[in-house]
């Protein structure tokens, strides 16, 4: 099964130099694992057994020379190791994916936080074309490894092998709908032909010139880069946003601050309303008063007053009344509650 991480891509020339080193050196030196290996995940009837299990080893050792999740990411490690799990597999006989699951199993285990967090989901099986195009691509990769290495001195028919390789790719896949493939053909070009050795020195006139990566290329790389150019023009303005917000914030702050420097508290409410309701109440009295005395509106209130005073009269004289009556009402019910007592101590 194929891997739909995001950020799965080929190795670049340098991450592949760097990636290969690590794994041959670690390659044959794995024998202190094996008692770390859980058994369980793989039945002892499974055909080339050992084997297997040594290839679930060197995966572990390899990810233990990478500091943390960002050190193996930052050298695409994930994806070096496993096509070479996947390389593996062309020893064993057919099918091969319930093999690879092996793989699967093994570094998602319990056992293996370190391997989980680094490449856990990264790990899978790979479908042919996929596997095909990485190989022909790290294939030429080797060959100008070995021809930048200069360990037999200047071998100009190295560079002239890769270069080869690199037009069968060009023109095994006319139609490529891979941005990232194209993009890995590219960069390698790039790196192929800015070589002084190639472009101006001993082997110029003896290495085949790179073709040119076909027009499906192009254009994938060109919408690629529409793309990322706009998503960084969305990114600016969204950090242009921040920052314009970030400026007016200062000011929100100057107006908190004066607000908390002014505070209008209930207390302060509660203090002034009775003075503003004693206020209005004078200045209304002034204004009965001056209709009292001077208008023909104050001489009707005191023909009214005079009648109020004589209803007035005659209630007091209802309330001296009930007063003599709730006196003797009273008193007869003293003399009610001491009967009462007296009764109750009986």
């Amino acid at each position: 099964m194929e891997s739909s991480s995001q950020d799965e891509r080929y190795d670049s020339f340098d991450e592949y130099s760097n990636n290969i080193d690590i794994y041959k050196d670690i390659q044959s030196n794995v024998s202190e694992l094996y008692e770390s290996f859980p058994q369980e995940i793989i039945p002892e009837s499974t055909y080339n057994r050992d084997y297997i299990v040594t290839n679930c080893l060197r995966l572990k050792k390899y990810l233990m020379k990478f500091d943390n999740e960002e050190h193996c990411k930052s050298k695409n490690c994930c994806a070096y190791v496993n096509y070479m799990l996947n390389k593996t597999l062309l020893i064993n006989p057919k099918p091969h994916e319930p093999i690879f699951n092996f793989y699967i199993s093994y570094i998602n285990h319990h056992s293996n936080d370190m391997l989980i967090k680094k490449c856990g989901s990264k790990i899978n099986y790979m479908v042919k074309d996929k596997y095909e195009k990485t190989e022909n691509l790290y294939n030429a990769y080797e060959l100008y490894k070995l021809f930048t290495s200069k360990k037999h001195g200047i071998q100009c028919s190295q560079a002239n092998s890769c270069a080869k390789v690199y037009n069968t790719i060009i023109t095994e896949y006319l139609e490529l709908d891979d941005t990232k493939f194209c993009k890995a053909l590219k960069d390698f070009k790039d790196v192929f032909e800015s070589n002084e050795l190639i472009s101006t020195g001993t082997c110029r006139t003896k290495i085949e010139y790179l073709l040119l990566y076909p027009d499906t290329c192009d254009k994938l790389l060109q919408e690629s880069e529409k793309g990322i150019a706009s998503m960084q023009q969305q990114t600016r303005q969204l950090d242009v946003q921040v920052e314009s917000r970030g400026l007016s914030d200062p000011q929100g702050d100057k107006t908190l601050e004066i607000q908390e420097e002014n505070p209008t508290s209930p207390e302060s409410i509660g203090s002034t309303l009775p003075i503003t309701l004693f206020s209005s109440g004078i200045g209304a009295f002034l204004i009965l008063l001056s209709f009292y005395k001077f208008t023909p509106f104050g001489y009707w209130l005191r023909l009214r007053k005079q009648g109020l005073t004589g209803i007035s009269e005659n209630l007091d004289g209802a309330d001296d009344e009930m007063q003599q009556h709730t006196s003797g009402y009273e008193e007869k019910n003293s003399e009610y509650n001491r009967y009462n007592i007296s009764y109750s101590s009986l």
